[in-house]
């Protein structure tokens, strides 16, 4: 671990020898960053080193003083508004990353919460009494498919990861059920949607869903 160092604080000749060795910086990034600006302001005006010693060499004619800054003034101040102008599109460009990187975080988890939401709403429909079909079993071909929509879903958020550990974890318990029903034909035996209704209740599959998906969406109110 590097020592945290300030940049604004330390000695000058200790800041020197540190800016001229950016594998001893710190690990901090903003740190780094400003390190980073330190020393391209340097290299900038080392740049202009020998055209400045030329034009500041003194002269032996009365008001040669003033010429001799005009002169320092006409090398240095370009120099410092490009490089003013660069930090400032450093600056932007970084801003914009952050906005990126927020707004994608965001979308995101707008997935995963409605992942939660919808297998919420097709484990209270499955615990609802549906229409019967062929041989009095249950007819759950709907939910199956909502099923098979939904394994797709998780699968695809699985391979982004979890905004929190805690929703990789319900997801697993989700997914487990999903793929159960997604088997099944949708003219349902009965008792199977009943195996398949008990196992929900009893790992409380429908409150952690609906709990999940009502945490991420007001993160990403």
């Amino acid at each position: 671990m590097k020592p945290e160092l300030d940049p604004k604080t330390i000695q000058d000749a200790a800041a020197f020898d540190l800016l001229m060795q950016p594998e001893a910086w710190p690990d901090d990034p903003a740190a780094q960053a400003e390190f980073a600006d330190l020393l391209e302001l340097h290299l900038a005006l080392q740049s202009h080193k020998n055209a400045m010693d030329l034009e500041l060499k003194p002269r032996y004619t009365a008001g040669s003083w003033w010429l001799a800054a005009a002169a320092a003034a006409a090398v240095l101040l370009p120099s410092l508004y490009t490089l003013k102008h660069v930090q400032t599109l450093n600056e932007r460009s970084r801003n914009i990353a952050r906005i990126d990187q927020e707004a994608s975080k965001r979308a995101q988890d707008r997935l995963w919460a409605g992942f939660f939401q919808q297998t919420s709403d097709l484990l209270k429909n499955f615990e609802k009494h549906p229409e019967l079909c062929a041989l009095d079993k249950e007819n759950r071909e709907r939910e199956r498919e909502a099923a098979v929509s939904l394994l797709l879903a998780s699968h695809q958020l699985a391979s982004q990861g979890a905004p929190v550990p805690e929703a990789e974890a319900i997801r697993t318990d989700l997914h487990a059920w999903l793929s159960e029903l997604a088997l099944e034909d949708g003219c349902l035996n009965p008792a199977r949607a009943s195996e398949l209704r008990r196992w929900a209740k009893d790992n409380n599959l429908e409150g952690q869903a609906e709990r999940m998906g009502k945490l991420l969406r007001k993160e990403t109110a």
